[in-house]
Formats: C-alpha cells, sequence, structure tokens
C-alpha cells in the first residue's frame, strides 16, 4: 500500500495467470465492495485480471479491460518494472470462478511517459496513472471503446458503472452499478466505488449514446472512507489511437 490518507491499489499478492478455481472463504456481506457481475455478459465480459507475475515469490494482480482485441487498459503502476527485472505479464478475460474465458500474454507495454515509479501516492500522480497492454494475440471477446469526458460532460453523464477483481473477491468480477462519480479537474475523477486492494486499473463505464465506453480507470483510494480516484480518459484517449494505429 502507498501511504495515507490515500492508500493505492496496488497488486495484490494472489496467483498468476492462467488461473484456475480455488476455494474461498466466505466473507461477511460488509467485506465485499459491490455485488458479483455477470462475467458472460458484455461489457463485464471485456473486464479481467492482469497477473504478473516477477519472480517466483512474486506476484499480483490488477484489473484490466480490453478496448480492443488486442489491447488492455490498466493503472501503469501495474505494469512499471525497474530496469533489469524480468516479469511475464497475462491478461484474463471473463474469470468466473477462477477459469478465464480467454487469455493472452502481454507482448509489450506501454506506460504514460509522465508517470514516475516509486513516488507516494498523491492525487497530483492520479493522472498518470495509465498504462496499454499490447497482447501476442487477439481475443475473441467484444472490447469496450475509450471516450473521454470534458468536466462539464462528466456532470451530465451517467449512471455510471465501475467494474473489477478485488482481493474480496478475486476470482469473480464486482460491480457498482450506480458509481457516483465526479469530476476533480479535467484529468481526474472521484469516485465511491470498488476501493479494494485488486481494483487498480478497474473501469469507470459510462453508457453514452447506447454505446459503453471506458472515460476513466481507477487509480487510488481510501479503503475505510470507500472513496477513490480515477485517471480520465483525457488522458490516455490520444495515445490508445496512436498505439492501435501501430498496430
Amino acid at each position: 500500500m502507498r501511504s495515507l490518507p490515500f492508500a493505492a491499489l496496488l497488486l495484490t499478492v494472489f496467483a498468476s495467470a492462467p488461473i484456475v478455481a480455488i476455494a474461498q472463504v466466505p466473507l461477511p456481506p460488509e467485506q465485499h465492495y459491490g455485488e458479483i457481475a455477470d462475467p458472460s455478459e458484455w461489457p463485464f465480459s471485456a473486464v479481467g485480471r492482469v497477473n504478473k507475475t516477477t519472480r517466483s515469490d512474486e506476484r499480483g494482480f490488477c484489473t484490466g479491460t480490453l478496448i480492443a482485441p488486442n489491447l488492455v487498459l490498466t493503472a501503469a503502476h501495474c505494469l512499471y518494472q525497474d530496469p533489469g527485472v524480468r516479469s511475464v505479464i497475462h491478461f484474463v478475460t471473463a474469470v468466473a470462478n477462477g477459469v478465464p474465458a480467454e487469455h493472452a500474454i502481454a507482448k509489450r507495454v506501454v506506460i504514460s511517459p509522465q508517470y514516475v515509479p516509486h513516488q507516494p501516492f498523491s492525487v497530483e500522480t492520479v493522472q498518470n496513472d495509465w498504462g496499454i497492454i499490447v497482447l501476442d494475440a487477439p481475443l475473441s471477446t467484444k472490447p469496450v471503446p475509450v471516450r473521454s469526458l470534458a468536466l462539464a460532460q462528466v456532470e451530465k453523464a451517467g449512471p455510471f458503472m465501475h467494474v473489477g477483481y478485488g482481493k474480496d473477491r478475486p476470482f469473480l468480477p464486482s460491480v457498482v452499478r450506480d458509481c457516483e462519480v465526479t469530476g476533480l479537474d479535467e484529468q481526474t475523477l472521484v469516485y465511491h466505488c470498488l476501493t479494494n486492494s485488486g481494483f487498480s486499473g478497474a473501469p469507470i463505464i459510462a453508457k453514452i449514446g447506447g454505446t459503453y465506453f471506458v472515460v476513466g480507470i481507477g487509480s487510488g483510494s481510501n479503503h475505510e472512507k470507500r472513496v477513490g480516484f480515477a485517471c480520465s480518459a483525457t488522458q490516455f484517449e490520444k495515445a490508445v489511437a496512436e498505439v492501435l494505429k501501430a498496430e
């Protein structure tokens, strides 16, 4: 965890992909974040786990979203690795009781040029906390496109959904369907939805013109107050288009 008052949603130590069903100890309802989403239903089917293994004893996961057949969007702090450290990053979609619908491995990653690793979490760091995974093979799952919203548009948009895999329910997707989202500024969103470890990179999804779009991704939160901060799509929409064109 990063330093309080706002602890970042860092990789949770669990299992690397491909993952298989593992028995879970039931938690009291008050310890869960959101309700269970149907992983076979779009757009939930495009949301999956980003599983990263750096060493045999160092594994963790975040949440990612398939935004194109071979592109996954997540938080930068989920992807960054120090020079000389080798890791394998897997993406698994629509995980249901530990069994993914599809699986691919990262061919390369693109991280915000302004992202600074190993810094204490602050609201100012959120706007640069985005990363894109280029998969080694396209997936057949229907992706969720990215769309940026200006600050004034955030106030008029909605309802928002927040979807992800947290340590409280690591093998099933969680969702808050009426997520309270406001704009802190043009680069940063504030939400009261999924704020547990594992939800880093979890998409904030809005239905606009009958279509679902990713308008932001979770970066950090205060677990006790259940308030989180998300990087707005205004920060990565252009980069996504450039990576799509390059691929």
